[in-house]
C-alpha cells in the first residue's frame, strides 16, 4: 500500500483554559506527555507518509532539543513553529507537505484517545469524497440563549453532530481553501469550516465519544482514566 497521507498535528495553542504553566500537549500523563499518546495512533498506519508537528514558537527550541530523537521514531519528519491562530499553524504545516502527499489529515495534539479505525475510516472517505471528518452525534439537549442567559429556543439535536479530529482532505482541496483565507481576519474553529466556506462538501464519519479534546482539568482527569484502560 502506497504511503500518501501526511498528518499535521497542531500543538501551538496557548492552553489558557487549562490554567497551567505547561501547554496542554506537554502535560504528563503517566511517564510521557499527552502528544506522544496521540502520535502513537498514527505513525504505524501504512498509508501515513509523514507527520508534521506544529508547536508554539516559544516551545520550538525546547521540543527540538528535548524530543527530536524520540519524534523521529514516531515518523515525525518536521517540527515547525505555528502561528498566532490555529488556522495559521495549519497553514504553516501545509506549506511543509511532502510533494507526493495526496491526502492531508489534521489532528489535535490533545486528542490522544482517537482510535485507528476512526483514522482509517476518515482516510477511506476522503478517497471517495474528497473531504471528511470524524464526529459524534450530540447527546445533550441544546439551548440557544440571549446575552442575559435567557433561553430563546431549544434546538433539535437529531441532526447535530460534535466535530472531532482527524479531519481529512485531498491535498488540492485543503490547500486551495487555506490559500483563500491566508490574510483574512475571520477566525475559523476547524479545518472543515475553511473547506466548507469555499464550496466543498465535507462528509462525516462516526467518531468515538472517547475521542475527547483535552481542554480543561476535568478533561485531563477523564483522559487519564481512559488511557489507563487502553
Amino acid at each position: 500500500m502506497k504511503a500518501d497521507v501526511s498528518v499535521i498535528i497542531p500543538a501551538a495553542g496557548l492552553s489558557l483554559r487549562m490554567e497551567t504553566d505547561v501547554r496542554k500537549p506537554f502535560i504528563m500523563i503517566g511517564k510521557k506527555p499527552i502528544f506522544f499518546y496521540t502520535l502513537e495512533k498514527f505513525y504505524k498506519l501504512k498509508r501515513i507518509k509523514e507527520i508534521i508537528f506544529v508547536v508554539n514558537k516559544g516551545d520550538l527550541s525546547t521540543v527540538i532539543e528535548k524530543w527530536s530523537d524520540d519524534l523521529k521514531t514516531y515518523n515525525v519528519t518536521k517540527i515547525i513553529a505555528g502561528g498566532e491562530r490555529r488556522q495559521d499553524s495549519v497553514y504553516n504545516g501545509l506549506s511543509q507537505l511532502d510533494p507526493n502527499t495526496k491526502i492531508v489529515l489534521v489532528h489535535d495534539a490533545v486528542r490522544p484517545l482517537v482510535n485507528n479505525n476512526v483514522i482509517e475510516t476518515v482516510i477511506k472517505k476522503v478517497d471517495e469524497k474528497g473531504a471528511a471528518i470524524a464526529a459524534s452525534p450530540m447527546k445533550s439537549t441544546v439551548k440557544k440563549v440571549n446575552s442575559n442567559h435567557k433561553i430563546i429556543k431549544t434546538i433539535p439535536r437529531y441532526d447535530l453532530w460534535m466535530a472531532q479530529t482527524p479531519q481529512g482532505f485531498k491535498r488540492d482541496i485543503i490547500i486551495k481553501a487555506y490559500n483563500k483565507i491566508k490574510n483574512t481576519k475571520i477566525e475559523f474553529t476547524d479545518d472543515a469550516e475553511v473547506v466548507e466556506k469555499y464550496g466543498h462538501k465535507v462528509e462525516i464519519v462516526s467518531g468515538s465519544y472517547d475521542n475527547i479534546k483535552i481542554t480543561t482539568r476535568e478533561d485531563l482527569k477523564i483522559a487519564e482514566l481512559l488511557l489507563a484502560k487502553h
